[in-house]
């Protein structure tokens, strides 16, 4: 009779749920990397919208021009806050993602060593009784002989 872990649909379960934790925190991760992306275009949005600045102060622009350019930086500074508070936030989450995805690791991989452990009892127990029926056997055949 092969081995049969009374625990295999919790060892199972516990796989599974690991796996959608993995793929939450591989998802959050993505979300992040993004982000930083954004992030990085809008500083150099920013940098533009500065430089261009400096050269219509140089140039004498019109002052309605140059208040024009003033607010887009301005909402361009509120933008990049907003992505900011959105990254701090996106790597809170992928902080207690990472720790809800190494417990289920753990919790999974205690079963596995359990099964592991048991099945090697198994294994063990089912050749100590073939290698005595073969004793027994091999003694019983001396003894008629």
């Amino acid at each position: 009779m092969p081995y049969r872990f009374a625990l295999a649909s919790v060892l199972k379960l516990r796989e599974s749920l690991e796996e959608i934790l993995l793929r939450r925190l591989e998802q959050t991760q993505l979300e992040i990397a993004h982000t930083l992306q954004l992030l990085e275009g809008l500083q150099a949005h920013i940098l533009s919208t500065m430089l261009s600045r400096q050269s219509d102060l140089a140039a004498g622009t019109a002052g309605a021009d140059l208040h024009f350019g003033e607010s887009v930086l301005r909402q361009l500074r509120s933008d990049r806050q907003e992505l900011e508070e959105k990254l701090a936030q996106l790597r809170a989450r992928r902080r207690q993602q990472l720790h809800d995805y190494e417990d289920a690791r753990n919790k999974r991989q205690v079963l596995k060593d359990l099964r592991d452990r048991q099945r090697s009892e198994y294994e063990n127990r089912v050749a100590h009784r073939e290698q005595q029926m073969a004793d027994d056997s091999f003694l019983a055949r001396k003894g008629r002989g």
